[in-house]
């Protein structure tokens, strides 16, 4: 995987994901259909609303979404909102670039609801894009954040709309969370170094970020598939409103992809 490339990898999923809100969880009596009978309390609610309510801009302050978060599991050990908000906490950690306890959070997270299909795909991610080239459990890696995706995505596919939720909501959330099911597979993928079949993933993730478009065109040069890189990068270009810097970017590879075109 190309430096650039291992920096796209997650960067943007970070930026776009890790320091923003998730959804408030669903108020007293809507909660998910597997769910306790006897639903969440009020205090469990009203704690947890408060812990997404303070914003994450700074390291410091996903520190202190980590902290509020070990406190409401340690207060809550049975809450059906465990896996939830161990989510949370792993994406505070992946946003400051702590992928130890991004993992931990995750795992934890799964263990607590086997359901927690949004941190299967992110703790796949973690794992895809911190792949080694030579590393003695390579194949193993490429796996397991293969099968995460995958699970993630049988899950995804098995949702239903809860009752809070607008069907429009509904939709928008299902199309984005299988579309970075796509980007895990992609990355698993150039840890792989199956290079044509990234490119193919990336495409499929571009749905709900354009920047899987500037992936895929990296990810086909360098498997010398340099037409297919083309139109991607040629799509990503053409993004409205697309910053002059990520505009270089896709110019430079293309250059890059006539390079390779021409054997140099």
């Amino acid at each position: 995987m190309t430096n650039v490339l291992k920096g796209l990898a997650i960067g943007t999923m970070a930026a776009g994901m890790m320091f923003a809100q998730t959804a408030l969880p669903p108020a007293a009596g809507t909660a998910p259909a597997a769910a306790a009978p006897a639903g969440p309390s009020p205090d469990e609610i009203k704690d947890l609303q408060a812990i997404q309510s303070k914003a994450i801009a700074t390291p410091a302050d996903a520190d202190a979404r980590m902290a509020a978060i070990n406190a409401f599991v340690a207060k809550y050990p049975t809450s059906q909102f465990k896996g939830y908000a161990l989510t949370m906490a792993g994406e505070a950690a992946q946003g400051k670039g702590d992928s130890g306890r991004a993992r931990f959070y995750y795992e934890q997270a799964i263990a607590a609801d086997p359901n927690s299909d949004y941190a299967m795909i992110m703790l796949g991610a973690d794992i895809a894009q911190n792949i080694k080239p030579n590393a003695m459990d390579k194949a193993a890696q490429v796996a397991k954040a293969t099968k995460l995706a995958n699970d993630a995505l049988g899950l995804i596919a098995k949702r239903t709309k809860q009752p809070q939720e607008t069907q429009a909501q509904f939709d928008a959330e299902k199309s984005s969370d299988i579309s970075r099911a796509h980007m895990t597979l992609g990355l698993a993928a150039m840890g792989d170094e199956k290079y044509e079949a990234a490119g193919k993933e990336f495409i499929l993730a571009s749905d709900a970020d354009a920047m899987n478009l500037l992936r895929a065109g990296m990810a086909f040069n360098n498997g010398k598939k340099v037409d297919e890189a083309d139109a991607a990068l040629n799509k990503f270009i053409a993004v409205p409103g697309l910053p002059d810097q990520y505009k270089k970017m896709a110019e430079d590879e293309k250059k890059r992809g006539q390079q390779i075109k021409a054997g140099k």
